[in-house]
């Protein structure tokens, strides 16, 4: 009888180190979801402003290559024109103002404005940040004193 109720004490024993192994590794999978949650949104927000410096950098450059362009020209292109005018040069052989126009970090064409809407005297160049659409807060222009 006695063999009979430690058997029946090692099994109950090692069924509850099972279930407590089970119940620990949930509760490691748990916690690990979490802190990768938070990790996540935490790079997603930095992602975000990244893209906005990176946009409000090549704004810079853009303008910029404008001046060097309105020097050599004597005029600012054309809204027609556009930032495309840059990659020419201000005379045969000559270098472009710029080697490549790129896109905006969210891969959109910026929006070049000459005569400016906000800059009357000189020009706009707009990317119309992360939803692609005109106006709200994600907009970024070289008349925003944040460049």
């Amino acid at each position: 009888m006695k063999k009979s109720f430690v058997s029946m004490f090692t099994q109950a024993s090692r069924a509850a180190q099972r279930g407590m192994n089970l119940i620990e590794i949930m509760v490691v999978l748990v916690i690990i979801s979490l802190v990768v949650g938070v990790v996540g949104v935490n790079v997603l927000g930095q992602l975000d402003k990244a893209k906005m410096s990176a946009a409000k950098t090549q704004i810079k450059q853009f303008e910029e290559a404008l001046e060097l362009y309105k020097l050599s020209k004597h005029r600012y292109p054309s809204s027609g024109e556009g930032l495309a005018a840059l990659q020419g040069g201000s005379g045969p052989g000559d270098k472009p103002f710029l080697k490549e126009i790129p896109n905006d970090p969210w891969d959109k064409s910026y929006v070049y404005i000459q005569p400016g809407t906000h800059n009357p005297d000189s020009f706009d160049i707009i990317s119309y940040g992360a939803d692609g659409v005109e106006g709200g807060s994600d907009d970024i222009g070289n008349w925003k004193s944040a460049h």
